[in-house]
């Protein structure tokens, strides 16, 4: 159309030349008849001189054109060969169809015709189908080089039917060289600086008792251990005080490092001078950050982290993502109470300056979650403010908890009558919350594991949190304090610490006494795991107080039916390695009762000889999977868990997914834990070979 176009632009022109000459032919006709013979002849002579200038012009505007068109094909034909971009084009089977000399080259293969793309490149399989369905480019690493490609899909009609909408796709790419550019930016990403805060985070303890001299031995020995681990990495190290210091190395010594496992933590550990505890470290490490004030600021909550978490770890901040190392060992118990001192102040200044004070613990509470509550309520109540228990929708250890302790049909006395009233569900608690309520949450720090979301939402500013789990990296965030002490045996330990030092009149009743020491009880397996001095001095205070054993053993019997089934799972249980137990109890509903009965399962499964790990999946029917694990102190099951979303302590953890295959998680939990007992084998040759 183009062509025609022109062809009529250029022929009007002509015309209107030739018009004007018989005009004017004409006219001198018509006035003198005798020229008509010579004016017909130059009429003709006219219109034959303007087709062949016609022709002529036309025969040199497609030389033109074909002499630009060879030039652009020439110029095709030369970059295509000589360029240093490698260029190939596939077949809709996936098979080459075209390449360049370049190509060929990159490949590193002499007969390239008919091969697929995954047999010419460094590819995953299906590769092809892949590419063809988005353009889009990648680096790739053809033996010591670097490459940009670039691919882009051609749809081509089928010829037997252009107006359907099938097609056949094939793909063009072009290889590009980038290795300069690609060895540029590792390198940059190696000589990254990385910051880490080392702690001596157990220094106090360690060094109490002993003398100046011993104390100089210690520092020296352990600075040494760090002062070499450092010059390993080719870092250096800044001293900020007599428990701290700043070191910085580069992110490829970091993966060094982490190759390492940090064994610079156990090396610490191992110092035996005349120190009766195990020195320990805390390091907090990031690379994430725009300015070094950035990368500091996201060390140092790394490092809150690792103590949060009871120490002796490494916390790596990375991509925001958290990534932990060691935390083997069992969290020591601080022998200072001062941090408890300070707590106790700040929580009845809190108290007393709120209207009313809403306390909450865990969904599906457990005794100490619910003892801990009632200690808490206790200090509420002695400041005569309002208070609330926030509690799930279900709970088996609460029902038990207001049958034996807080009922009024019992012979109880009225002080404990009343805490019956002050448990109430969500949809009460909502209206009763004001600007200035208080939300005091225990025995957990986490906003899933919460009892109610929207209580938890409705208090965003005024929280307390009172937990012995180790920190998680989801915590409450918006929180005036975090009482979180992992070397606590429950949280109904730090309440009943707390009680002494928020007013030393205070007196526990009998229920209030037997609600704390039920915490106490379960959470330490009878006083049989993750106890310290303390621990007994809680539970003695207790006592004196009126806690009732007899009643605490009546809140833990279970019926036959419960009973029947625990060891049930037990004689389902299996061994997949030695020294885990593992079983699964399918099709169950997702309740605290199916939480209680996996716990004791798992409880039950360690008291077996040579099970070192029990684990217990409730594959609940509405798809989410539960799992209880438990530890005799050999494994830190809490790593293992925390793996799957989960938490806890190194003795007792757990996890909740919302929805996932019981299977899929056992076979999990049993890589995971093999890799544990590795480590522990590992750890435990070490320390042998150190001891010859």
């Amino acid at each position: 159309m183009y062509e025609n176009r022109n062809r009529f632009s250029g022929w009007r022109e002509v015309i209107i030349y030739v018009v004007l000459i018989i005009l004017l032919a004409a006219l001198v006709c018509m006035m003198q008849p005798y020229f008509i013979p010579g004016a017909v002849v130059l009429v003709i002579g006219v219109i034959f001189y303007a087709r062949r200038t016609q022709s002529n012009k036309k025969l040199m505007l497609t030389g033109y054109l074909d002499y630009i068109i060879r030039n652009i094909e020439r110029t095709m034909h030369f970059s295509t060969k000589n360029l240093d971009i490698g260029m190939a084009v596939f077949s809709s089977d996936g098979k080459l169809q075209w390449k360049n000399e370049i190509f060929q080259e990159l490949t590193g293969q002499k007969s390239l015709e008919g091969k697929k793309l995954e047999e010419l490149l460094p590819l995953p399989e299906n590769s092809f189908e892949t590419m063809c369905v988005k353009d889009d480019v990648k680096v790739l690493k053809i033996r010591d080089r670097y490459y940009r490609m670039h691919y882009f899909s051609v749809h081509a009609p089928d010829r037997t039917d252009e107006i359907t909408e099938g097609s056949n796709s094939s793909l063009m790419l072009y290889l590009t060289d980038v290795t300069d550019w690609e060895l540029l930016k590792r390198r940059f990403e190696d000589e990254r600086l990385c910051l880490a805060f080392v702690r001596f985070d157990n220094y106090e303890d360690v060094v109490k008792g002993l003398t100046e001299s011993a104390s100089s031995n210690l520092n020296g020995e352990i600075g040494e251990i760090i002062n070499k681990w450092v010059e390993s990495l080719q870092g250096f190290i800044v001293r900020s005080n007599k428990d701290t210091m700043l070191v910085g190395f580069s992110y490829k010594n970091l993966q060094k490092a982490i190759n390492g496992k940090f064994s610079v933590l156990d090396k610490v550990r191992e110092v035996k001078l005349e120190n009766k505890l195990p020195p320990t470290l805390s390091i907090g490490i990031s690379l994430d950050g725009d300015t070094l004030q950035e990368v500091s600021m996201h060390a140092a909550k790394a490092l809150d982290l690792a103590l949060g978490r009871g120490g002796d770890q490494v916390v790596l901040e990375s991509g925001k993502q958290m990534q932990y190392f060691g935390g083997t060992s069992a969290v020591s118990a601080k022998s200072t109470r001062v941090r408890a001192r300070i707590v106790a102040h700040t929580i009845r200044e809190q108290m007393e300056d709120a209207d009313k004070v809403f306390v909450m613990g865990h969904a599906n509470e457990d005794y100490d979650s619910l003892g801990s509550a009632v200690g808490v309520a206790k200090l509420a109540l002695s400041l005569h403010k309002p208070t609330f228990i926030v509690v799930s929708e279900r709970s088996t250890s609460l029902q038990k908890l207001k049958k034996y302790l807080f009922n009024r049909e019992l012979n109880i006395p009225e002080e404990d009558k009343y805490y019956e009233g002050l448990f109430i569900h969500e949809e009460d608690a909502m209206p009763e919350i004001t600007p200035r309520s208080l939300l005091m949450l225990v025995d957990h720090h986490r906003a899933v594991l919460s009892a109610s979301q929207k209580v938890l939402d409705a208090i965003p500013q005024k929280r307390i949190i009172i937990d012995h789990h180790r920190r998680a990296e989801d915590l409450i965030k918006s929180t005036i304090l975090k009482y979180m002490e992992p070397s606590s045996s429950s949280a109904s330990e730090l309440v009943t610490e707390l009680t002494g030092y928020f007013n030393d009149k205070l007196e526990f009743t009998r229920g209030e006494a037997t609600a704390l020491y039920s915490g106490l009880v379960v959470d330490t397996k009878n006083f049989n795991v993750q106890t310290g001095a303390r621990t007994f001095e809680a539970a003695a205070l207790l006592r004196s107080s009126g806690a009732d054993p007899i009643l605490v053993r009546q809140l833990f019997k279970d019926d036959m039916e419960s009973f029947r089934e625990r060891y049930e799972l037990i004689a389902r249980a299996e061994t997949p390695l030695p020294h885990l137990a593992i079983t699964i109890n399918r099709n169950v509903e997702n309740s605290s009762e199916t939480t209680i009965l996996a716990a004791q399962t798992a409880d039950a499964l360690i008291n077996v000889t040579d099970i070192s790990v029990g684990v217990v999946i409730s594959a609940c029917k509405d798809g989410s999977v539960n799992v209880s694990a438990r530890s005799d102190g050999s494994i830190n099951v809490q790593i293992i868990m925390e793996e799957l979303g989960g938490g806890g302590h190194q003795t007792v953890a757990g996890v909740q997914i919302p929805k996932a295959d019981p299977d899929e998680v056992k076979r999990q939990i049993i890589e995971l834990t093999k890799k544990q007992f590795i480590e522990a084998q590992e750890k435990e040759k070490n320390e042998s070979n150190i001891a010859e």
